[in-house]
């Protein structure tokens, strides 16, 4: 926690510090990924009059167009029998913003056919090769199959034209396939497949109301923006923020949203002064401010999780790649620092001041990464300004969030990532015509091509019966079973698509209804209770042995109560030992608790002279 004092001293370093030229803050190039090029693909087939009734892909594309930022190249098309680029490819800015606007009202339902392979063509055609300057995305949505024509070997010939042409010739063109299924009846697989082999992220809406959020995440996924903490409806911007947009999820019915300024003034989409421009659609308010105040801004309107403000500025946080797909138990790294106009901030005064974390959240549930700058655990070199962590889950999930961000008293900083954890293997058993039969499918989302694939079955004797894999199509498998009460099990070795070793085995898998026997074991012999005899008469010697211990009786109960008697004491000594400390260590702490009191009373000197070395 900072108080007062490190606060002030942070403050005034901080200015300082931003305040210098830029030689002096910060040092080599950072390599992190640079600008992108976003395609835009938007299913406008007959069928979308029953799963977008509303029209609500205007809206949802609207803000995309409205939350990209400047640098960024993007370009619009429809599809349905045929493709059209509804919006051309050029710089985001002001006039290709205003096209979407006007141009996003022709979105509707009026086509027949859903044409996927053409669209995804014609959209990347002038792609080729690696690219140079910007990152290469599609978002895709769609509500259907590949449909072309009415013969349906047709539709199926293009389905499989996507996978073994169009596909290896994106995956060569480093093109992130982002793929929204928009129904039940849309072919998953293939959106699946699209999204998982070209590192990009599918996601299935089950209403068309669900868009604009769905459309916001595929913005993080592709625009990665620096955003500022939202909490209770607040956030602070920094002298070092030019542009915030600030995205405002709204329910039906809602009051209109209220924005005040860190002055005091207050403003609606009705009262807006130069500077601020404020547009409202279904669903949701975006208000972009230029040049904002510095200090602590307040909203008056539906608190959101989705709610965001991002910003444009020159002190940015920076990271690494963070991938779309790990496999589980797999080890992934996050690295991330700060720039100041375009070069990383290196100058330890600065970086002693603030605090870069990362958190991994499942299911709302979050967990600190260790991100440090120490030379450990994933970073590189220490004092760099390179903050790095290592970070893996040991369950497949089918979401998973890393929160990267950066705390200080002057300024805060968020990046957010989605990811999926796979199992590098899926396998089932299942009963067919032919018989009982293993299904194995590699993840190809986090499996290099080359893997190699074993099955076998084992008996109660722990022997391995070996099963003939055969590949039914690219990346899946499949192997009769020998028999229905033999465990078996499936092994993948190869390599992940982070450049990790993979050895993962699956099993035992069993068919369902099938329980396999437990080992036979020898039940003990049952024999007949055994009658007791009669107790033979006392001989002399035992006579004797008896008295004997009669007389040793005598002194051995004393001997015992005085033990017990001991015994009682040592444990009242220990008691009162125990307490004893107890109470000298409560003195201990409450003296420890002062000395801190009076540290903190002191004047503050140490502040001083930490503030004038690092200056």
């Amino acid at each position: 926690m900072w108080n007062s004092a490190q606060g002030t001293a942070a403050a005034c370093l901080l200015i300082v510090v931003l305040l210098l030229p830029s030689g002096a803050t910060v040092a080599a190039e950072t390599s992190m990924p640079g600008k992108n090029d976003v395609r835009v693909l938007i299913d406008i087939s007959g069928s979308m009059r029953q799963n977008d009734p509303e029209n609500l892909r205007r809206p949802a594309l609207r803000m995309l167009a409205g939350l990209l930022q400047p640098g960024t190249r993007a370009g619009v098309w429809t599809f349905a029998r045929w493709s059209n680029n509804l919006v051309a490819v050029a710089e985001v800015g002001p006039a290709w913003k205003k096209r979407v606007l006007a141009l996003s009202k022709q979105i509707s339902s009026p086509g027949q056919f859903t044409n996927i392979e053409e669209v995804l063509d014609k959209a990347s055609v002038d792609w080729d090769g690696d690219p140079s300057s910007h990152a290469r995305h599609l978002i895709l949505l769609t509500d259907g199959m590949v449909d072309i024509s009415k013969q349906a070997d047709e539709s199926t010939q293009s389905r499989a034209r996507i996978l073994d042409r169009l596909l290896p010739r994106l995956q060569a063109d480093r093109v992130k396939v982002h793929t929204i299924a928009l129904s039940q009846r849309a072919d998953h697989d293939l959106m699946q497949r699209l999204a998982a082999e070209t590192g990009g992220w599918y996601q299935q809406v089950e209403q068309a109301d669900e868009l604009q959020r769905v459309f916001l995440r595929m913005f993080e996924k592709v625009g990665s923006p620096d955003t500022v903490p939202l909490e209770d409806n607040r956030f602070v911007v920094d002298g070092s923020v030019n542009e915030a947009t600030v995205l405002l999820f709204s329910k039906p019915g809602s009051e209109p949203a209220v924005l005040q300024s860190p002055s005091g003034e207050t403003y609606t989409d009705s009262d807006l002064p130069a500077g601020i421009a404020w547009f409202r659609d279904k669903g949701y308010d975006m208000i972009t401010i230029a040049s904002p105040q510095k200090g602590e801004w307040a909203l008056q309107a539906d608190v959101d999780p989705d709610n965001r403000v991002m910003i444009v500025t020159d002190l940015k946080l920076q990271t690494s790649e963070v991938p779309s797909h790990i496999a589980a138990g797999e080890q992934a790294r996050i690295e991330a620092n700060l720039s100041n106009r375009g070069k990383l901030v290196t100058r330890q005064a600065f970086l002693r001041l603030i605090e870069v974390r990362a958190d991994a959240s499942v299911d709302g549930i979050p967990r600190q990464l260790d991100l440090n700058d120490r030379g450990e655990e994933g970073d590189e070199k220490a004092a760099d300004g390179r903050y790095a962590a290592r970070f893996s889950e040991s369950a497949a999930r089918p979401e998973m969030e890393l929160l990267v961000a950066v705390d200080s008293p002057t300024f805060m900083r968020e990046k957010r990532f989605r990811l999926a954890v796979h199992q590098p293997l899926e396998a089932a058993l299942a009963e067919t015509p032919e018989g009982p039969v293993l299904s194995a499918a590699i993840q190809a989302a986090v499996m290099q091509p080359g893997a190699s694939l074993s099955a076998w079955q084992e008996d109660l004797a722990g022997q391995r019966l070996p099963l003939q894999l055969t590949e039914v199509e690219a990346g899946r498998w499949t192997a009769p079973l020998k028999d229905l009460v033999s465990a078996t099990y499936v092994q993948v070795t190869g390599v992940s698509r982070l450049g990790n070793p993979i050895d993962s085995t699956t099993g035992p898998l069993m068919m369902p209804g099938v329980q396999a026997p437990q080992p036979v074991t020898e039940e003990p012999a049952v024999t007949e209770p055994a009658i007791a005899a009669e107790p033979a008469p006392l001989t002399e010697p035992v006579e004797s042995a008896l008295a004997a211990q009669d007389e040793q009786g005598d002194w051995l109960i004393p001997a015992i109560i005085f033990a017990g008697v001991n015994l009682v004491l040592l444990i009242l000594a220990g008691l009162w030992f125990f307490v004893f400390r107890k109470r000298a260590g409560n003195a201990d702490e409450l003296a420890l608790e002062q000395l801190i009191e009076a540290q903190e009373a002191a004047p503050g000197e140490g502040d001083g002279a930490r503030l004038e070395e690092a200056a």
